[in-house]
């Protein structure tokens, strides 16, 4: 069910359980526990409270696209519940990028592609990994500032930076 919410936060960007509710074709109290997880392990944050029917309904949103551990946040299953969120994400990649492959319109080559998959490896100096990091924020930057409602087509980009030992690979 997590994987579901993801996918569909994906594409609503903001909603309130009971919207999601409607988008999954399932009823508001079925979604509450899995909601209430993914904002604890940092996936959903609430937002705004709009007001629905005779009360106000919290607005749910992705919490954006970077997961952080800070180290005194390693205490009583934060660390366990992060882990299961990245878990959840990479799930959500591979059933979106499985779905795509069949996908009419689906380009893995040349002009217009739209489908890829990247994994590299670098021994970066802590200067360059500063450098990667503003990258990645300026990547983020461009996809919020070109994001078109207006636009039919949607794609999802996920960068996960880990750090390896050499035989990490």
């Amino acid at each position: 069910m997590a994987h579901e919410l993801i996918a569909l936060m994906e594409r609503l960007r903001r909603a309130t359980v009971a919207e999601m509710a409607e988008h999954l074709g399932r009823e508001p109290s079925s979604l509450y526990y899995h909601v209430r997880k993914l904002a604890g392990a940092g996936v959903l944050a609430a937002g705004e409270r709009r007001p629905t029917g005779g009360r106000q309904e919290v607005v749910y949103e992705l919490t954006g696209t970077e997961v952080v551990l800070d180290p005194d946040e390693r205490a009583d299953g934060f660390v366990s519940e992060l882990v299961r969120s990245v878990r959840t994400r990479l799930r959500a990649v591979e059933r979106a990028f499985a779905a795509a492959l069949g996908r009419p319109g689906a380009r893995r080559r040349g002009r217009g592609r739209n489908l890829s998959l990247h994994q590299h490896h670098a021994r970066l100096r802590p200067k360059d990994l500063d450098e990667l990091q503003r990258r990645i924020a300026a990547l983020e930057e461009f996809l919020v500032e070109a994001d078109d409602p207006d636009v039919d087509r949607f794609v999802s980009v996920t960068v996960a930076v880990v750090p390896a030992d050499r035989g990490g690979r």
